[in-house]
């Protein structure tokens, strides 16, 4: 297992220190308490086993998404190197790239009204072909627990939006 640190507004914490998990009941308790709270930006989850980047020492890779817990829907986007995808889909990234994750079969819709958001801070809006079910959101990140790595549980669809 790999530790994710999870960046999201939750009672006192207002996004700015992460809450560790390293379990999958750790991780299933964070996203309840993420869907009992307003999230007024994306949650923010980065692998702790991954490479960091320069002098400040930043993460190599993000993953991020935004959710309507009232309509059990998410999106996620991910950015990370060419070792960031698994080894049977380096060649689909030359240095860093970003992703939007894609549900491979699901009747998910974004209802009228609804927006996800890759940046509510510049209003970035997923695609609504981007809606993924919330179990789907759940399987997604207990594989990246798993793996460190993109999870191959969904398709992917390369993006300009980092």
């Amino acid at each position: 297992m790999t530790p994710l640190d999870v960046y999201y507004f939750s009672g006192g914490n207002r996004a700015d220190e992460p809450v560790t998990v390293d379990d999958d009941i750790a991780l299933d308790d964070v996203m309840t308490d993420i869907l009992a709270n307003p999230q007024p930006h994306p949650t923010v989850v980065y692998a702790k086993d991954r490479p960091t980047i320069g002098p400040a020492e930043l993460p190599d890779h993000q993953l991020k998404f935004d959710l309507d817990a009232e309509h059990h829907i998410a999106a996620v986007h991910v950015f990370g190197p060419k070792d960031f995808l698994p080894a049977d889909m380096t060649g689909e990234a030359n240095d860093t790239t970003a992703w939007i994750a894609l549900p491979r079969q699901t009747d998910t819709r974004v209802p009228a009204g609804v927006t996800l958001y890759i940046d509510k801070g510049t209003r970035t809006e997923f695609p609504a072909e981007a809606a993924l079910p919330l179990n789907m959101l759940r399987s997604l990140l207990h594989e990246f627990m798993r793996t460190g790595k993109r999870p191959t549980c969904v398709d992917w669809q390369r993006t300009d939006i980092f």
